[in-house]
């Protein structure tokens, strides 16, 4: 069952609802799409009243829909697990017997502008306890760096804390937590009706200095599905030992430090990787990630991680620098396009709204990954024109 809601549902993800014939939520949203396709929409008594009577799964294109399930089911294990899911500091209590050493504190906005920094040990990271897009995000490894930092996160406040929902963001409650030097990878995974962890997809996420939080390179590729496949497995079979949750999609950040620990960076819930970025495993793999989780079926990893495919399969967020006016700039996505050698799609987005110009997806060779390296430390002085 779907709850298709804002910011934004792509095309291939519409076409795999029609085609399954899906129960899928009719909502505001929805009507709103200047799309043709002829999906199987419900109303919302008849949809919450279907799910009560067979809770197999609900996925959602968006956080944002979580507002639908605590309006008409807030007594419901999902309605508790999503809540407890996307609330980061929640998380770190959970994942505290998995990493009972990791340092994490929670702030309002407020104490953050009387917070003693010099108590607080270094390197660390502020976030949102509820967030998206790396908005609020900032990695602090000085205390002569946070007057600064604290300008940067006001600024994302005045600019972005409107851009989504309560449910999806929150800039008035913030998480201190140390800084996880390592390896972070991003995995699309789903409970399944035994709680057994479902992989679809896992990306390296590259930065292009320590710190760095855009999600300008995201790469997904067979080498990097076996060399990552196994032991995330293992682990995210301990993760739902502590949740003891089923049925359940969600997309997990975390790093593998040094010695191999895994420690998750952040949960969210419902969905897999956020703006139907998800799609890139239908480029790197040829699967749906979509059709797994609604018929509960795993990919055939066998089968592809055995295909010999060499290449490399890139999902990029350009984003406006934040220290720019979004209202003073115009992006050029053709000059933006011609920095790859393959690309595959670009999604634009309102600039003027998000943080985000666009989304890309691309192809890239093993023997041509200078590239991706130009590509994470481009600066698109010449793609973001500022005006008057």
């Amino acid at each position: 069952m779907i709850i298709p809601e804002k910011p934004f549902i792509s095309d291939f993800f519409l076409e795999t609802l029609q085609r399954l014939r899906t129960p899928v939520l009719q909502t505001p949203f929805l009507e709103s799409l200047s799309v043709d396709y002829q999906l199987n929409t419900v109303d919302a008594n008849a949809f919450f009243e279907q799910y009560a009577a067979n809770p197999c799964g609900l996925y959602s294109n968006s956080e944002d829909s979580a507002f639908w399930v605590f309006e008409n089911m807030p007594e419901s294990d999902l309605a508790a697990n999503i809540a407890r899911i996307k609330d980061k500091y929640s998380m770190r209590e959970v994942f505290s017997t998995l990493n009972p050493e990791y340092f994490f504190k929670k702030s309002s906005y407020e104490e953050l502008f009387t917070l003693d920094v010099r108590a607080v040990p270094k390197p660390f990271v502020i976030k949102p306890v509820k967030g998206i897009a790396s908005i609020g995000i900032r990695a602090v490894f000085s205390d002569e760096e946070w007057p600064e930092i604290l300008r940067q996160v006001e600024k994302d406040r005045n600019d972005y804390g409107t851009a989504f929902s309560d449910t999806v963001m929150n800039l008035d409650s913030f998480l201190l937590e140390s800084y996880i030097e390592g390896q972070e990878i991003a995995v699309d995974t789903f409970f399944d009706g035994d709680s057994n962890p479902v992989i679809v997809n896992i990306m390296e996420h590259d930065f292009a200095t320590p710190d760095d939080n855009s999600d300008r390179l995201y790469k997904s590729s067979v080498t990097i599905m076996k060399k990552y496949l196994a032991s995330v497995t293992e682990y995210l079979t301990r993760v739902s030992q502590e949740l003891q949750i089923k049925n359940f999609p969600m997309h997990m950040e975390m790093r593998i430090t040094a010695d191999g620990e895994f420690i998750p960076i952040e949960i969210n819930p419902m969905r897999f990787a956020g703006f139907c970025t998800t799609d890139i495993a239908s480029y790197a793999f040829g699967i749906n990630p979509y059709e797994c989780f609604l018929k509960k079926i795993s990919p055939d990893w066998e089968n592809i991680l055995s295909s010999g495919n060499r290449d490399i399969y890139l999902m990029g967020v350009v984003d406006i620098p934040r220290h720019l006016d979004k209202n003073k700039v115009v992006f050029h996505y053709d000059k933006m396009e011609a920095k790859l050698s393959q690309v595959l799609e670009v999604r634009k987005m309102d600039y003027h709204v998000f943080p985000m110009a666009a989304f890309v997806f691309a192809k890239s060779a093993p023997e041509n990954q200078q590239e991706l390296k130009a590509w994470l430390h481009d600066p698109m002085d010449d793609v973001i024109e500022l005006l008057d």
